[in-house]
């Protein structure tokens, strides 16, 4: 683990035992890293790692929050985002970001440590200062999954409201001015106006943005393709044609 990981816990009382065996059926071997998750069955709770990565510096630029789902188990535990995948595969997030001018680390450098250190020290060019931010802290494959593990009634009574709650402080402690999405259905839970389909608008070269709700100043909000998208011939040309539009917007509001 690394030093944007941090520990988070939830009280389970008598829906722990159940919790516990979902947990074990979708997680599979994750759910045996006891650094990554650990449920304590006197206490009746889970403990868990999640992360976060809020620059350590500043060189006077924009904050943007990279806003995404949920940690994917296996970047926790290569203690960064968007860590290559089991098979060793980069991150797709990467590529593009570096092609888009947002930020161009060269790809000798994009190893989970190098990335971590350069994110925290504001170390690379480009427009922007990055926040990477998920929205639920628990670590799972899908986001789906976490109501799957925990059940809708604990999942809406406990881990939305204080999910809601730490995102919109953090984005006010933090001077962001605008957030990035990949997801559709984050975007939809903070911005004040949804989306419905949108792969087909943003190929169209439309700009898909929002404000965040609930918050006095107005931030704005960028729904982009998820990560992993390569599904058109030309997706590296369509991906970053809408991080300009996006910088373009940000940088002459």
């Amino acid at each position: 683990m690394s030093s944007i990981n941090f520990p988070r816990a939830y009280p389970l009382n008598e829906e722990h035992d159940k919790i516990k065996e979902r947990a074990a059926q979708i997680l599979g071997s994750y759910f045996k890293d006891p650094r990554l998750i650990s449920f304590n069955d006197q206490e009746k709770s889970v403990t868990f790692t999640s992360e976060r990565l809020i620059p350590t510096t500043t060189n006077k630029r924009p904050r943007v929050m990279l806003l995404f789902s949920n940690p994917h188990p296996h970047s926790v535990q290569q203690g960064m985002f968007l860590s290559p995948s089991t098979r060793g595969q980069e991150s797709l997030f990467w590529p593009v970001m570096y092609d888009a001018g947002w930020l161009p680390i060269p790809k000798e450098d994009r190893t989970p440590d190098n990335l971590r250190d350069i994110c925290l020290n504001v170390d690379y060019e480009g427009p922007f200062e990055f926040i990477f931010y998920c929205y639920y802290a628990f670590p799972t494959n899908y986001p789906e999954d976490i109501c799957k593990i925990f059940g809708k009634e604990y999942f809406d009574r406990v881990i939305e409201p204080e999910s809601n709650a730490e995102f919109r402080k953090t984005v006010q402690d933090n001077d962001v001015k605008a957030l990035v999405t990949f997801n559709k259905v984050v975007f939809n839970l903070v911005a004040k106006d949804r989306v419905d389909s949108y792969i087909e608008r943003l190929q169209g070269g439309e700009l898909i943005r929002s404000r965040v709700a609930g918050i006095d100043t107005t931030i704005p909000i960028f729904l982009t393709y998820p990560t992993g998208w390569r599904y058109r011939k030309e997706y590296m040309q369509l991906r970053t044609s809408n991080l300009d539009a996006i910088k373009a917007v940000i940088c002459y509001t």
